[in-house]
């Protein structure tokens, strides 16, 4: 199953369906014969990193056994390919000694990115961050929020599924209270015939926090105890504060579409 075709669909869910992985390879022939002795060596490194790590179906089953499958993709990031074409693209249109060998590999790398289907190159990829941070406004309104209540180094925060990867780039001292692996196998509205018995906490908190689900507070007031949550962000539109108070979660603040509940000091007993 796990072959080197997957590294390559891999690179296309990334990278999208374009030439830059055959483009990558050209690019390092160009190097090894249009470069200098100390480039060469280089490059000769990431081949031997390239065959040894990623594009071979052995490396692929033992390191998908210790590091997971889900994630070996992280491995790509070893081989630097968009890197490696662009200082190729800049040396080859520097190397050029006439005007007109030139504009022809101007052209070629112009065709390469407007004729790509490549998901930074797509329609509205290119724009002007909103902040220094890149995120959006309400990412960092909900951090900000958090920060200036917290009484603790690290709170547990639960939030969306969207918004929890965002909000630890900003924070890096948030702890996440529902771990990656649960959102990834597990973020729906249904119930828990399929959920192994270590991840039924979470899940609980993934059919409040994501769906609104309101039907079992008792079991959300003990899956948030064993998680040890200081606070959950979730939709302004699910109108939870009713529901949230009887588990011993007040509001804090909201944003333009997140609410942020903070644990009480003395929980509030759940009700039926």
């Amino acid at each position: 199953m796990y072959t080197v075709e997957s590294v390559k669909q891999v690179i296309e869910t990334y990278m999208g369906s374009t030439v830059f992985l055959s483009l990558f390879l050209v690019c390092m022939v160009y190097v090894f014969c249009h470069g200098d002795e100390k480039g060469r060596k280089r490059f000769a490194f990431v081949v031997i990193l390239s065959v040894l790590f990623i594009f071979n179906n052995l490396s692929l089953r033992l390191m998908g056994k210790v590091t997971g499958i889900n994630t070996y993709y992280r491995f790509l990031w070893a081989v630097p390919i968009l890197p490696v074409i662009a200082w190729v693209g800049t040396k080859a249109v520097m190397d050029c000694r006439k005007l007109w060998e030139k504009a022809v590999v101007c052209v070629l790398l112009l065709t390469l990115f407007v004729g790509g289907t490549s998901t930074f190159l797509t329609e509205g990829s290119i724009r002007i961050p909103e902040n220094i941070y890149n995120l959006p406004k309400d990412v960092i309104e909900v951090c900000e929020i958090i920060e200036q209540d917290k009484d603790k180094e690290h709170p547990v925060v639960v939030f969306d599924g969207e918004f929890q990867t965002r909000a630890r780039l900003y924070d890096p001292s948030l702890v996440w209270g529902i771990g990656r692996k649960v959102y990834q196998e597990h973020n729906n509205a249904e119930g828990y015939e399929n959920v192994p018995k270590q991840y039924i906490a979470e899940k609980a908190i993934i059919r409040a926090v994501n769906y609104g689900m309101k039907d079992e507070p008792r079991r959300l007031a003990r899956a948030l105890d064993k998680r040890n949550v200081d606070y959950i962000v979730t939709f302004c539109s699910f109108e939870m504060d009713a529901y949230l108070e009887q588990v011993g979660f007040g509001l804090v603040d909201v944003t333009e579409t997140r609410s942020v509940y903070a644990r009480k000091e003395n929980d509030l007993e759940v009700n039926q």
